[in-house]
């Protein structure tokens, strides 16, 4: 089971960013509507980067002060709404050590992407990253994963992406990679009745013993 490239979602699967983002989402809401939103509401929204997200919200006409909202209350709140799963870092890394390649592909635009990655130094764990707003379609969509192939030149039966969403696992399946669930942030109640992924981690220990047993000890 040697992988040569690893795919990693960012929120919920590497960081624990609900209560930002459906705080971000609600404000903007509050603000532009007069109402409040539900995380469930929220939540099936997901999938497109923020910018369409929050289109959806508020219209047209009032998206781009919508937006800058957003981005604002996004980069003001990060640093103590967000969970960072520092074990997940370091595999990344040993992994990048034994010569497996690492990438990201999240469904953030890059503005808010770039606001996570810089603050939490993390640009330095992947060698390729795509975002929601750099391809034609979303999750569920393969266009993310088959970019980050074609970037690689990689077959797709090397590679696994790992996700904590059904969309994730579909936009594997459909690329023709493998696909990992996390369970260990997922906000997904029903993320086991969706899509049968390859591979499921209900915790984070069990992903680090995978990836010791099947991926370190790879030549």
């Amino acid at each position: 089971m040697a992988f040569k490239l690893m795919i990693w979602d960012l929120d919920n699967t590497l960081i624990g960013s609900s209560k930002l983002l459906w705080s971000a989402f609600n404000m903007v809401s509050e603000k532009y509507t007069g109402t409040k939103m539900t995380p469930h509401e929220i939540v099936q929204l997901y999938g497109p980067p923020e910018d369409a997200v929050i289109e959806k919200i508020v219209g047209t006409q009032r998206k781009l002060q919508a937006l800058e909202d957003f981005y604002t209350f996004y980069r003001m709140n990060h640093d103590f709404m967000v969970n960072i799963f520092s074990q997940v870092f370091d595999l990344i890394g040993k992994l990048r050590q034994k010569g497996i390649k690492q990438s990201l592909f999240t469904s953030k635009g890059r503005r808010s992407a770039d606001i996570t990655l810089e603050k939490l130094d993390m640009k330095k764990l992947f060698d390729f990253i795509v975002c929601g707003d750099e391809i034609p379609r979303p999750k569920p969509y393969p266009d993310g994963v088959k970019k980050i192939l074609s970037y690689f030149s990689f077959s797709p039966q090397d590679v696994v992406y790992f996700g904590d969403s059904p969309l994730d696992i579909q936009s594997a399946h459909r690329a023709g990679v493998k696909g990992a669930l996390v369970l260990w942030d997922s906000i997904h109640q029903d993320a086991l009745n969706g899509e049968k992924p390859d591979f499921i981690f209900l915790d984070i220990p069990s992903l680090e013993m995978w990836v010791e047993q099947y991926c370190i000890g790879v030549k």
